[in-house]
């Protein structure tokens, strides 16, 4: 991460807005005399991929190819160069958020996208295909086609204009693919991409159906446990009208996107202008008022807040901008420690564990694999993790030497696990014909402390996860083997037993929250794993919202089931 301040050719770095597995996106700013300031966003690719020559290449032909593009509806391109090691994009920033961010955002505020403003930014995403597929080199056609028309690349302004982005994946006549190479994101591809057969302009209609589909019934088209579910539920699965499960769609707008989502490529529309004509039609005929296309008023109501703010930080500037210098040091962290496996954050309630490469079907078949940051799997509240209150006084002294004595450090084993362990042990004893004596001897000496260990000071209370003790020696004769009765099985509690399993279903979808947490949202079915007892739950859609209890029990399911879609 470059720290503001620092130079990449004549651009001053401002702050980082983004970051992919194969560029970092900066905003700088490019100064000249009497004042002149010009905000320009930095694609730079990352360091450790500018010795890739065959990335480097594909980023120089993004260039090259976006460079010569000149739309409203298309994100400009200012400046290409290379600076140290490493290749760099200018282009023009565009003050507002990404479609994907705009998504998630109305689903937190349960404000969504109305149907007419979904078509409208359709249209202009449409307009700027029409452009980009007919670009041509000296008369001739390129033939240029997007492959990565995603709601991440599509790019809303606060002045309600909308750009798309991001040709990083472009593919033109002159080019080539590798037979088996998939480029762009799994869950937005045509079935003819998703296969590597050849492209044309028609399998970007295809995921921009896809884009228009998510956004009017705020639920996944196509989704998967792993990448192979998602191609083939892109090449097979069913899909709904938008207007079957959102009753607000209405049907015109929805056969326009059924019409894009054609899997026979020459049942769609046939070039993006045939779209955007489509789009164009359904909010001649159904739009009110100018007020159903203003997008700009949508993005105030979903990022109030966030122009408060910086409209506050404007407002303090006075006079012309200081010079930046032209290195600035970084900030002074906190020296930090990775979290070790099953260790709690003090900054929150949570348990950590390393977490592998994601394998979500958003991402970027082209990003670079790096370790992810641990993630949640204890979702308790923070006081069932906080320690106990300590009573006031002084600290007793600790019944253990400081670590600076030469043993070693012994850390318990999980209850279950002595209790398995002391259930096999005492079958096996059993087994060879020893007495209860014996077994009762052998189990105690398990829980003998390890040499070089001071006996433990008395307590009063045993600790509440602390292993029962040990049974009574009682004075018995051996048991015959005939009448020996058979070691009792001990099953551990697990995750399985002790909890219970909540099954929402819901139609189309609905964000939960439990006991006053917000959790992940519901898109047809979504589990969670629960203490028994009664729990408070609230589903919430748009068009209404349900607080019910619900009770869990150990070991069981408990379904909940709940439709949105009725008039």
């Amino acid at each position: 991460m470059l720290p503001p301040g620092t130079l990449i050719g004549k651009y001053v770095v401002r702050r980082k807005i983004a970051e992919g597995g194969m560029a970092e996106v900066y905003l700088c700013s490019s100064r000249g005399p009497e004042g002149f300031e010009k905000e320009v966003a930095i694609k730079r690719i990352k360091s450790f991929l500018a010795g890739d020559q065959s990335f480097v290449e594909m980023f120089i032909a993004e260039a090259r190819l976006a460079s010569r593009l000149n739309h409203a509806n298309l994100v400009q391109i200012f400046d290409f160069d290379k600076h140290e090691d490493t290749y760099y994009l200018a282009m023009e920033f565009v003050r507002g958020h990404s479609l994907w961010d705009v998504r998630r955002r109305s689903k937190e505020l349960m404000v969504p996208m109305p149907p007419t403003l979904v078509a409208h930014v359709g249209a202009e995403v449409a307009k700027g295909l029409w452009h980009a597929h007919r670009l041509s080199d000296k008369g001739k056609p390129v033939n240029l086609v997007h492959r990565d028309v995603t709601p991440h690349n599509v790019l809303l302004s606060f002045d309600g204009v909308v750009k798309l982005t991001d040709f990083g994946v472009a593919k033109h006549s002159a080019s080539s693919t590798a037979a088996g190479v998939l480029k762009g994101k799994l869950a937005y591809m045509s079935p003819e991409q998703s296969r590597g057969e050849p492209l044309d302009a028609r399998t970007d209609l295809f995921a921009l159906g896809i884009v228009l589909w998510e956004m009017l019934t705020g639920g996944r088209l196509f989704n998967g446990d792993s990448d192979v579910a998602v191609l083939r539920a892109v090449q097979s699965s069913a899909i709904a009208p938008p207007s079957r499960l959102n009753p607000d769609v209405p049907e015109a707008l929805s056969a326009v996107v059924m019409k894009a989502l054609e899997r026979d490529a020459s049942l769609r529309y046939q070039n993006a202008q045939e779209m955007e004509r489509a789009l164009a039609g359904f909010i001649l005929t159904h739009a009110r008022s100018v007020d159903d296309t203003d997008l700009a008023g949508y993005l105030r109501t979903l990022y109030a807040e966030e122009l408060a703010q910086e409209a506050a930080r404007e407002g303090t500037r006075s006079g012309p901008p200081e010079p930046l210098p032209a290195e600035a040091p970084a900030p002074p962290r906190e020296p930090t420690r990775p979290m070790r496996v099953g260790e709690i954050d003090p900054g929150g309630a949570s348990v950590a564990v390393p977490q592998g490469p994601s394998a979500s079907p958003d991402e970027d078949m082209r990003a670079a694999t790096v370790p992810s940051p641990p993630r949640v799997i204890a979702d308790l509240p923070a006081s069932a993790l906080a320690p106990a209150p300590r009573a006031p006084g002084p600290r007793p002294a600790s019944p253990i030497p400081p670590p600076t004595q030469d043993f070693p450090a012994v850390r318990r084993p999980p209850r279950h696990v002595v209790i398995v362990r002391r259930a096999l042990l005492a079958a096996a004893l059993l087994a060879a014909g020893l007495g209860a004596a014996a077994v009762t001897v052998a189990v105690s000496r398990q829980r003998a402390r390890p040499a070089g260990l001071p006996p433990a000071a008395p307590v009063a209370t045993a600790a509440p996860d602390a292993p029962p003790p040990a049974p009574a020696v009682v004075a018995a004769p051996p048991p015959s083997p005939a009448t020996e009765p058979a070691a009792e099985a001990v099953r551990p509690e697990t995750e399985e037993t002790s909890f219970g399993t909540l099954v929402v279903r819901v139609r189309p979808y609905a964000s939960v929250t439990i006991d006053g947490k917000r959790r992940k949202d519901a898109q047809g079915a979504a589990t969670f794993k629960l203490p028994p007892g009664v729990h408070r739950l609230r589903l919430e859609h748009p068009r209404g919202s349900r607080e019910l209890p619900v009770t869990i029990q150990a070991g069981k399911e408990t379904l909940v089931e709940q439709s949105f879609l009725g008039r």
